[in-house]
């Protein structure tokens, strides 16, 4: 097994909510090599312009993806994964429409396996019945209240009064968790996936989804003490989605990762010599940060 962990993404939300359709989308626009675990093939239904070919209870898709049925159980296909070759970057979970994400997010603290995203797909047409129906209602709260990130689908056909119901709602349900709204599921990847540090990027970048923009901030820098990184970490506004750097500090290599409120600073080891660089990127609605933003909070603690 190699060292490198599969970074685990795990897609929950009731039915209809659009979790096959997203799950599409990422295959369809990803570059990174990734697993898809599904309860069955014919739920998923995956486009056919995505499949290269079937054999058993693997569907093999490009850039080196796959997709795995999960007929045998989710410890016996996460063991599967684990000892393919070429390794997958990133294990994507589809949850059933009545699942727990929460329970699902436990396997991924497995051996060889990190977790990096919860994302609860809602209908924001058909939310607000779901939650008071008295049979699925507490599945509905219980699934919005394990996410990480929250993606909104179906807004095209809500009108003012009907947003504003979901936005209550979802401040009720699950307040420190940021949202995406999105039409026919497409949103951004860099939302979904690990976003990757990347040195001397452009200033500003601005991704558009049906109208719905994202910006990404980048920073590039010497040596950083935990202290400014955690205060950094505390400060950043909720309209930033994401975050994801390699922060060079007197101790050593650190990846910070965030998610919503949820931060991490973990060690990084590399066996290689490398410059003493920290890089971080970011990604969250217009205007929520700057890259001057990060350099006052990154260099000068504030």
């Amino acid at each position: 097994m190699s060292g490198e962990r599969i970074a685990v993404t795990i897609i929950g939300g009731y039915l209809g909510a659009g979790k096959t359709t997203l799950l599409n989308h990422l295959l369809a626009t990803t570059d990174e090599r990734v697993a898809i675990l599904v309860n069955d093939f014919g739920e998923l239904n995956i486009d056919v312009s995505l499949i290269d070919a079937a054999e058993g209870n693997t569907v093999s898709l490009p850039n080196g993806c796959i997709c795995c049925s999960l007929v045998d159980g989710l410890g016996a296909a996460l063991s599967d994964i684990d000892q393919l070759e070429p390794r997958p970057q990133r294990l994507a979970i589809e949850a059933s429409g009545v699942a727990d994400p929460a329970g699902i997010a436990a396997f991924a603290h497995r051996r060889g396996y990190r977790l990096d995203l919860v994302v609860v797909m809602v209908d924001g047409f058909q939310f607000a019945a779901n939650v008071a129906d008295d049979y699925v209602g507490e599945t509905v709260r219980g699934q919005v209240a394990a996410a990480d990130l929250i993606v909104i689908n179906k807004t095209d056909l809500m009108d003012e009064a009907a947003t504003l119901r979901l936005d209550a709602l979802l401040d009720q349900l699950a307040p420190d968790a940021p949202t995406v709204r999105a039409v026919n599921a497409v949103i951004d990847p860099a939302v979904l996936l690990d976003l990757t540090p990347r040195l001397k990027a452009p200033a500003m970048d601005r991704l558009h989804d049906h109208a719905i923009p994202f910006e990404t901030w980048s920073y590039e820098g010497a040596e950083i003490d935990l202290g400014t990184v955690r205060a950094m970490a505390e400060a950043l506004p909720a309209a930033v989605v994401r975050a994801k750097g390699i922060i060079a500090t007197p101790d050593g290599f650190r990846v910070f990762q965030r998610v919503g409120p949820r931060w991490t600073l973990t060690e990084h080891n590399t066996l290689e010599p490398v410059p003493k660089v920290s890089s971080l990127v970011a990604i969250g609605l217009p205007g929520a940060i700057s890259e001057r933003w990060l350099e006052d909070h990154l260099e000068n603690g504030h």
